[in-house]
């Protein structure tokens, strides 16, 4: 790459850095959220609840939301989502339920262990606790992690967050909004980015993006409506 093509695509990283509630009404413009693609929604529609929210989130780790909300409706059909029948089923038990959504040992054994808590707690104690106290407590049931937590802060509690999937990391990275790989530092770059009142709907807005233009294989960059200003699509 020669310097005069360099100085453009620092001219574009800056266009794009600066821009970020700009850029979120291009892509609201452009796109068309589908709620059903996201189990946590289909979960919020079948019994708004935060417990069956969460069992949604854990469901939809290392996998499709089409497999996840899959396994989630066959759980509902089973348990009604309750975590007393939940408990008493089994790691065994829950295991061919949720099979669908893949890992089921893991996620069983989850998804029981976060039944335990909230039996505990009450699951009113989801929606009151302080969110960051929260988050703390639930990171430390076995499978939930800072992404699960975050997911279940914004949706539930509209908390400024930015969860981080694979679709959200690649594309803050082509997009040269954050110089380091981590988890906690492209989350913060995001709600800088956008800012903390557009962070839950920038979030499914970004994931529908990843799926349909900025793919991790064979992007669609000539096609895409925002590939004037973004510095990966001029490589």
């Amino acid at each position: 790459m020669n310097e005069s093509s360099l100085c453009e695509l620092v001219k574009m990283l800056n266009r794009i850095k600066g821009n970020g509630k700009e850029i979120y009404e291009v892509l609201a413009k452009n796109l068309e959220i589908n709620d059903n693609d996201f189990a946590p929604v289909v979960a919020m529609s079948k019994n708004n609840n935060p417990f069956s929210i969460l069992v949604s989130i854990i469901l939809s780790q290392n996998t499709t939301d089409k497999n996840a909300i899959k396994a989630f409706n066959n759980l509902y059909e089973k348990t009604g989502l309750d975590p007393e029948k939940i408990v008493d089923l089994g790691v065994d038990n829950v295991s061919e339920i949720i099979r669908t959504a893949g890992l089921p040992k893991q996620k069983s054994h989850s998804i029981i262990e976060l039944a335990k808590f909230v039996k505990e707690k009450g699951e009113k104690y989801l929606l009151e606790k302080d969110p960051l106290q929260l988050k703390n407590e639930l990171m430390r049931i076995p499978g939930i992690g800072e992404k699960t937590s975050d997911v279940f802060l914004s949706f539930t509690r509209n908390y400024p967050v930015f969860p981080v999937d694979t679709h959200i990391r690649r594309i803050a990275l082509r997009w040269g909004l954050s110089d380091k790989n981590s988890y906690k530092s492209i989350s913060q770059a995001l709600i800088e980015f956008f800012g903390p009142d557009l962070s839950n709907k920038a979030h499914k807005l970004l994931i529908t993006f990843g799926r349909i233009y900025c793919k991790a294989k064979n992007p669609r960059c000539k096609e895409c409506f925002l590939k004037e200003i973004c510095p990966s699509a001029q490589i």
